[in-house]
């Protein structure tokens, strides 16, 4: 099929495109509306006892303290043990895609191949439409982390002075609003519909294969040049 054919296919199923078109369209008004998301990324570190979190031998990159840390986000997380991909630096939760939830995870310096804890460190993510909804998950998961932190140690009969002590990051707390900017949605504007112009392309070539237009009455009964042609032939022509 030539370049002129091919055109020609698409102007005849041009109610193909529209579609994909229209799809698009819809799309990216969807995406205009859809606006920001707040998101708190807090971390709460666990120490041993006597020692500040700000020591620089605090005993937070102890392997007795990182198996703790790691034992309490599994308790939050209900038992679950694999979203430790959702704890890589530089990969909130927004950015995953999710506009409303939650993740309790030890903090994770390796890649999706490899699991790097160095650290007891605990991060609690959320995401959501409010801040007040952001601002209140976020209070009761630290509350759930610090608690079972000390109800973990008290149920092993540990004294209150030698309990690892787990402490929340105060600057970690901040609540920030994420919004794409104007270039973003231009941009992601411009993907939908190029994706919308190939998609269209491809189901308006299968539809011009799958079903081929028929030639009229006129295109069939014309004569070949060079034949002959009978009277009740050019009559019915």
């Amino acid at each position: 099929m030539s370049l002129r054919d091919f055109a020609r296919m698409l102007l005849r199923r041009w109610y193909v495109l529209a579609l994909a078109v229209i799809v698009a369209a819809t799309g990216t008004i969807l995406l205009v509306r859809d606006g920001g998301t707040y998101t708190s990324r807090t971390l709460v570190t666990f120490t041993q006892p006597g020692s500040a979190p700000i020591s620089r031998y605090n005993g937070s990159e102890t392997w007795g303290v990182i198996t703790f840390a790691t034992t309490v986000a599994t308790l939050v997380n209900g038992g679950q043990t694999h979203t430790r991909y959702y704890s890589q630096i530089g990969a909130p939760l927004y950015g995953a895609g999710l506009r409303e939830g939650s993740f309790v995870t030890v903090q994770d310096q390796g890649s999706q191949w490899v699991s790097v804890v160095e650290s007891a460190v605990i991060e609690v993510q959320v995401v959501g439409r409010t801040e007040e909804w952001v601002r209140t998950r976020q209070q009761e998961l630290l509350d759930e982390v610090i608690g079972i932190g000390a109800s973990e140690q008290e149920q092993r009969g540990i004294p209150i002075n030698q309990r690892i002590v787990a402490t929340v990051e105060p600057l970690t707390k901040e609540i920030a609003y994420v919004e794409p900017n104007t270039r973003t949605k231009a941009q992601a504007a411009m993907a939908l519909l190029a994706a919308a112009l190939i998609v269209g392309s491809a189901a308006a070539w299968t539809l011009e294969h799958r079903h081929p237009r028929k030639r009229s009455t006129y295109q069939r009964s014309m004569p070949i040049a060079g034949s002959p042609v009978s009277a009740k032939e050019v009559a019915n022509a």
